[in-house]
């Protein structure tokens, strides 16, 4: 019979105990299993102990030496027949309905891929008791997934990895290790395995956990906890439980890197953290792959980090965790990123945000090695740009006003051959939402959402109270329309005090401020009409949505045929506007689309044939490409 548990238990001079945990194992009510013993200690009487046992579901393995825990696991695993896998460590015991219960368990949620039960502490020596209650105690607190999730945002691992049943098809996703450096105890496996699955405990004391003097963890305690922060810090669990859902709605396509590329470019960014600059560089490194282009991206990490390395980008570490890398830090970073060229053979640098510019300029000056940079916006300070821009061989702007201050800077004369506008791109798809927004919200299917989408600090915080209270003004007449507010910032909290305060006068709830979301493009797809500027007004016309622009620098008014080119010219109000927010003219241009369906219809459907045409990331990757191919030609021919 094909069986259907494997149970793997690493044995090393546990001769004390191992009879008693064998004969736990062999005791199951469920039988269909194979426990395979790997005998790392040639010197102990552990393998005549076990051979004392006539179990035909005993395998062992004998190591001549000790290679320790992880290595001794792999080799069990490598000879695993089973669809689930345990570890079962030899001082412990398991219930006689362990394997059991937990098979059932999982049998009956496919969802969940590994599944842990409650403990037992016990121990030989008093001294250790105290400790036995309090593991039990916090051990068998955090029983479901999001208890289990919790604990494990706040750096604690509520799971003793032995007590685990996990499907094999899981753990054939990982790459696991044959080998551990330092403290080996399987932490590492726990955490990749928490980034692709739920676990969750079921309801019973299965396991038997033994606390003595020379347990390893004991020894080794003072190693312990650095061990632990060690792995939440090289693992990125936090980042990873906190954005999974964000990752798996953005990652659309997965790309592969292209060896042979003659062009070979290292993206730098200072972090990866959501936001506009970050999820064009995302969209435009997939767009030059998808070309043949050969791209990595250095960056000091940040929650997007993960969604970079599942679409196939590579990411190498460059520490960059402050906006200006201090000169005494600056030639170690010089040293770090002139390796990461040299190692991929890198014929071009191109630099987002402030760090990643001086790294550029300095490779240049140093090497000679020739960088791009892209000014996203008008919040870069003067001494940035006059420092990394002027030795830079190509420079891009995001729109026309920040083209127009570039040159403003420098004179003209000194860029004009360097500054080309490109704008932001983004991966344009018939998007499909799987979300209930409105449900959630309790918004009745026949009322107009409104959503207005922004960071929530600077002049932003403002437009989103013109916004708010122009809406207020539409609401004591119209009961069918509701306002979404998206975005969270130092500002929440006074849009949230206004927001209850319009509500209470109004008496029904229909202003719904719910902070910063990352499925922003369900939102907008649930929405009826979209208020924003810059990146939120290109993905919602991505959407075939109409959109009102409202930015940092003032009113622009709907998004239509008739002034395309205004809203381009001040990036939807994000960097220029033709008028300042007006309560009164924002409150106008929403009752217009409020009171016209067929025109909403017709803009939004002009919308997305406009995002087609002008925001396309693989028109933005193409443009881009023709600067890089331009810059080392040239650079090539000098040399």
């Amino acid at each position: 019979m094909q069986p259907l548990v494997s149970i793997i238990m690493p044995v090393h001079n546990g001769e004390k105990y191992i009879k008693d945990s064998v004969n736990s194992i062999i005791s199951q009510t469920y039988n269909n299993f194979e426990l395979i013993i790997i005998d790392t200690s040639s010197d102990s009487k552990s393998y005549d102990l076990i051979n004392e046992i006539a179990d035909d579901r005993i395998k062992i393995i004998k190591i001549d030496s000790n290679k320790g825990l992880t290595y001794a696991f792999m080799q069990g695993y490598k000879k695993c027949k089973g669809e689930f896998i345990t570890r079962h460590d030899p001082d412990d015991l398991s219930s006689p309905n362990r394997i059991k219960r937990q098979v059932e368990f999982l049998n009956e949620n496919e969802e969940i891929g590994m599944v842990s039960c409650l403990v037992k502490c016990i121990s030989d020596d008093a001294f250790y008791r105290k400790a036995c209650l309090f593991i039990e105690k916090v051990q068998n607190h955090y029983i479901d997934y999001e208890s289990i999730r919790n604990a494990v945002l706040n750096e604690f691992i509520p799971i003793i990895f032995p007590t685990l049943l996990i499907r094999k098809q899981i753990l054939e996703k990982i790459q696991i290790k044959e080998y551990s450096k330092g403290f080996d105890d399987q932490i590492d496996l726990l955490l990749e395995l928490l980034k692709i699955t739920k676990v969750a405990k079921v309801k019973g004391i299965l396991y038997t956990y033994r606390r003595y003097k020379n347990a390893y963890h004991l020894v080794n305690e003072k190693a312990y906890q650095g061990h632990i922060k060690e792995h939440f810090i090289k693992s990125d669990i936090k980042n990873f439980l906190v954005y999974k859902e964000f990752y798996k709605k953005n990652i659309k396509r997965v790309s592969t890197l292209n060896y042979d590329s003659p062009i070979k470019i290292l993206m730098l960014i200072d972090a990866l953290n959501i936001g506009g600059t970050e999820t064009h560089v995302y969209n435009l490194v997939l767009g030059l792959m998808e070309m043949g282009v050969y791209v990595v991206v250095g960056t000091s990490g940040g929650p997007l980090i993960n969604l970079f390395k599942y679409s196939g980008i590579k990411v190498v570490n460059v520490p960059m965790h402050t906006d200006y890398i201090s000169n005494k830090n600056l030639q170690s970073k010089i040293k770090l990123v002139k390796d990461i060229i040299d190692e991929n053979n890198i014929n071009l640098l191109h630099c987002h945000l402030f760090a990643s510019m001086r790294i550029g300029n300095e490779i240049y000056r140093k090497y000679k090695i020739p960088y791009v940079t892209t000014i996203h916006g008008l919040f870069y300070p003067n001494d940035v740009i006059y420092k990394n821009c002027l030795n830079a061989n190509g420079i891009i702007t995001v729109s026309q006003p920040v083209k127009t201050l570039m040159n403003k800077k420098f004179g003209g004369y000194r860029t004009k051959e360097k500054v080309t506008i490109i704008p932001n791109g983004i991966t344009i798809t018939d998007y499909k939402s799987d979300e209930n927004i409105r449900e959630d919200l309790k918004i009745s299917k026949n009322d107009i959402v409104l959503v207005y989408c922004s960071r929530l600090a600077w002049d932003k915080t403002l437009a989103a109270e013109n916004f708010i209270f122009a809406f207020f003004k539409l609401a004591i007449k119209y009961n069918n329309i509701h306002a979404v507010v998206i975005g969270d910032g130092e500002g929440k909290f006074i849009v949230e005090r206004e927001s209850r305060m319009l509500n209470k006068t109004l008496g029904r709830e229909v202003i719904h401020v719910i902070g910063a979301k990352f499925n922003v493009m369900d939102y907008y797809l649930s929405s009826d009409i979209v208020i924003g500027t810059g990146r939120v007004a290109i993905e919602a016309m991505s959407c075939g949505k109409p959109v009102i622009a409202i930015g940092n620098s003032g009113y622009v008014g709907i998004v239509n045929l008739e002034n395309k080119n205004r809203q381009w010219k001040t990036y939807f109000g994000d960097h220029d506007s033709v008028e300042k927010l007006d309560i009164l003219t924002i409150a106008r241009d929403l009752k217009y689309l409020i009171d016209n369906k067929k025109e909403r219809k017709k803009i939004g459907k002009w919308s997305k044939k406009w995002c087609k045409e002008m925001f396309n990331i693989e028109l933005i990757a193409n443009d881009t490409l023709s600067i890089y191919k331009q810059i080392i030609d040239r650079n090539e021919s000098t040399i």
